[in-house]
């Protein structure tokens, strides 16, 4: 099981300051399945509750880029083990192109950088953050900080985990879907995440502009 460094200093987001003793408290909350003070903290903002599932299976994710996703990193785990981060393919994923993120852990998990941000997932929600770090992304410092804890707990588990959460006061999307899968080293040290990011829009139907 990882390590995860201590709390670091206090960093602003484009809404406000991140809160890293609570980034670390809702990391052994979502580990441990008990969201409690997660769901009193998105309802205070949005009244809507994210969910989380660990280790879902295609079946169990909505058709489409994240049902695909997953199928796929399940056929690149070898017996017992963790697909390498060099299996990553882009060609082999084409279903989910523009969807997905490519997130490196830093300072094992410290903080989480974006190696690349999904094009489609850019213009949906008007951020193309490839290159910066997931504690400097333009949303609400409590849905940055749920992001950073759902990210550190994937590292601690060592498992696929699936979110969705209410965006407050969106116009257009009306619910984000995101599946994080970790991928490994050559010493079997999870240090990245093949993830993929969905829109929803009021209609059900999944945005791509």
């Amino acid at each position: 099981m990882a390590v995860l460094s201590p709390p670091r200093p206090p960093s602003s987001t484009g809404q406000g300051a991140i809160d890293w003793n609570r980034v670390e408290q809702w990391t052994a909350q979502i580990a441990a399945g008990d969201l409690c003070s997660i769901v009193a903290a998105f309802r205070a903002h949005t009244a809507h509750a994210p969910r989380v599932l660990w280790h879902p299976a295609p079946d169990q994710l909505s058709p489409g880029p994240l049902r695909f996703l997953a199928g796929h990193w399940r056929s690149l785990c070898g017996e017992g083990k963790l697909p390498h981060h060099r299996q990553v393919d882009p060609l082999a994923m084409r279903p989910a192109l523009g969807y997905i993120m490519l997130v490196d852990a830093i300072e094992d998990g410290r903080d989480f950088r974006y190696r690349l941000y999904g094009s489609i997932v850019a213009r949906v929600s008007g951020a193309e953050l490839t290159g910066r770090l997931l504690s400097h992304h333009p949303a609400s410092a409590y849905v940055t900080e749920f992001s950073l804890a759902s990210y550190r707990a994937g590292l601690l588990l060592r498992a696929p985990l699936y979110t969705e959460r209410v965006p407050a006061l969106a116009e257009r999307t009306v619910l984000w879907q995101r599946l994080a899968l970790p991928l490994v080293n050559d010493a079997g040290e999870v240090i990245r995440f093949l993830a993929a990011t969905v829109p929803l829009s009021r209609d059900g139907r999944i945005l791509n502009a």
